[in-house]
């Protein structure tokens, strides 16, 4: 089922209504030293002021996290240590990576204060479905397990993930691309 889309610069956020950030939201609210501050990120930030403001409700989920923490030392490993280190796992283990673990740990704690943690629904998740999904290529596996989660509970997504148009959820996002596919109003 298509995702509903809306245009985050325009939307009102209300008290006690449920919002989800992907890991790419939080990329761009707490960026990576290396990879810098993006445009798009001025758009976020404001949208997450505004939920803050409203008393709208954050919501962290664990995947999300995850994905956060590893793409932001991933992202830092590609742009300066990636020939030293030709591999990951070389880099996380040396004493180069201990300033990049130490700048993830310092945002993941800022989001952690940010939101309300959730403990994720695989056991109620339809992991055939997300499995097909995944197979057939229409959402990547984490991706569809956060649709799956924001389904169950109620939520909607705030992301920047161009290809979250199927899900049957509700996607709140500045990519012209997601809204021009999954435009509600």
């Amino acid at each position: 089922m298509k995702n509903k889309a809306y245009n985050l610069a325009g939307y009102s956020f209300q008290k006690d209504e449920p919002f989800l950030l992907d890991a790419n939201v939080w990329l761009y609210l707490h960026p990576a030293p290396s990879d810098g501050i993006k445009l798009a990120g001025l758009a976020y930030s404001k949208a997450l002021k505004g939920m803050l403001i409203s008393g709208s409700r954050v919501i962290l989920d664990a995947l999300v996290l995850s994905e956060y923490i590893n793409r932001y030392c991933r992202i830092e490993w590609e742009a300066l240590h990636k020939v030293t280190y030709p591999k990951f796992k070389e880099f996380r283990k040396s004493s180069d990576f201990v300033s990049v673990g130490q700048g993830a740990a310092i945002f993941a704690n800022a989001i952690l204060g940010l939101c309300s943690r959730h403990d994720h629904p695989f056991t109620r998740a339809n992991i055939p479905q997300i499995l097909s999904d995944f197979e057939s290529g229409i959402n990547d596996f984490n991706d569809g397990l956060l649709a799956e989660t924001c389904r169950h509970n109620g939520w909607k997504l705030v992301t920047h993930d161009g290809d979250f148009m199927n899900g049957g959820i509700e996607v709140l996002t500045t990519n012209r691309a997601l809204l021009n596919a999954c435009l509600c109003n």
